[in-house]
């Protein structure tokens, strides 16, 4: 092996690398995985019927790079109903090859070289994985535990200079799993407006609240609805991670960019998997419902378990995962993750690769059966009781 080669071996893993270099250890050791986001439920069957029907009867040949109008016109009605945007189908909506590819679609469209994008951290890590593509900087705005990882807008605005062009709303949040109130988020988008700045707002996880709480989209917004890109995707609320389908709104103005950009990324999105997305949003709601309450359920059992655990959290409002303190322990989430895994055979995801002062966090989500995420806790439980003695 070459001195560079060992050089790599050595190098430390972080962000979307290293999510991934734990997933494929954890095939290897078939572990129960209390890391990753996708859904364990299967896609609701009309969804697969309406895919089905689809290969059989439909046009597959082709699509408008910014997607079939019948769905654009369905993601324009749900965002209408759900998140109180207003939005035209013809120029508002482009359909996109997952939220993967929407992150890095809104990024690339509002980002050149040496901008700025404010983040409030800790945050998912493929933003900053398509910032840096794109040569901008990341300036980020901490968040703590003690006030359930709340953005301060004071910080916020604190953070801008010069060279920030967009700052980065994700509510509820991943990975704390924190909601910007309606109140702090006008303001959030006041300082927007104020200072001339792109919000960019994630809000894949906007049918998972809990506890009474209310989520509000900054497009929806006076201030916001000419300067915000929402991201939204068919993943989580329809069990669909591997059909690739999501969608980003917004004015016309930043739409037509992001429609550039995906005519020479990609091109437009697999045809069959739109028209399962316009069953899915005009279809009836019976699994969604059905999988909120399940979630609602298993939200206990990994609170519950956290408590028993002695492992502090900030209060999750929403989306799939809970964000614990574990620096009471002594090593940092990467060292722990690597341990529970080899010792319990059971994945969690480090928080040092969502943020760096976030390396004592590990994310834990809530996204299999009763039964196998009681277990997998309960594993994890034996390896912390025998690092607290």
């Amino acid at each position: 092996m070459s001195q560079q080669d060992k050089n790599t071996t050595k190098k430390k893993l972080t962000g979307t690398a290293l999510f991934y270099s734990l997933i494929a250890k954890a095939k290897e050791l078939d572990a129960i995985v209390l890391g990753r986001g996708d859904p364990d439920f299967d896609t609701p069957s009309n969804i697969v019927e309406a895919a089905n029907r689809a290969m059989k009867t439909k046009d597959l040949r082709s699509s408008p790079v910014e997607g079939l109008f019948e769905l654009r016109q369905a993601i324009s009605d749900r965002v209408s109903k759900i998140n109180n945007i207003d939005v035209d189908p013809n120029d508002g909506v482009v359909v996109t090859n997952g939220g993967q590819e929407a992150i890095m679609l809104m990024v690339l469209a509002t980002t050149s070289a040496g901008d700025e994008m404010i983040v409030p951290e800790p945050n998912y890590s493929t933003y900053l994985d398509a910032l840096a593509f794109a040569g901008g900087a990341k300036v980020g705005v901490p968040t703590v535990m003690e006030n359930d990882f709340a953005v301060d807008p004071t910080l916020v605005e604190q953070a801008v200079s010069d060279r920030s062009t967009s700052v980065l709303l994700v509510s509820p949040n991943n990975p704390t799993a924190s909601v910007i109130p309606t109140d702090t988020m006008e303001t959030l988008v006041d300082i927007a407006a104020k200072n001339d700045l792109v919000v960019l707002a994630d809000e894949i996880y906007d049918q998972f609240i809990y506890d009474g709480g209310v989520h509000c989209s900054p497009q929806s917004l006076a201030s916001g609805k000419d300067r915000t890109l929402t991201l939204n995707a068919f993943s989580k609320a329809y069990a669909m991670t591997g059909w690739r389908l999501g969608w980003i709104t917004g004015p016309a103005h930043l739409i037509n960019k992001v429609k550039l950009l995906k005519a020479s990324v990609s091109g437009p999105a697999n045809v069959v998997s739109q028209y399962a997305g316009i069953e899915a949003l005009t279809g009836p709601p019976d699994a969604l419902e059905d999988m909120k309450a399940r979630y609602h359920r298993r939200r206990k059992v990994v609170l519950d378990a956290f408590d028993s655990m002695g492992i502090s959290y900030g209060m999750p409002q929403g989306g799939q995962f809970i964000f614990g303190d574990v620096s009471h322990l002594g090593v940092d989430s990467v060292e722990l993750a690597a341990k529970i895994l080899d010792e319990a055979h059971v994945l969690v995801y480090p928080g040092g690769a969502f943020a760096p002062d976030s390396k004592y966090y590990v994310r834990v989500t809530f996204l299999q059966p009763e039964a196998k995420l009681k277990e997998g806790l309960e594993r994890m439980s034996k390896v912390l009781s025998k690092m607290s003695k």
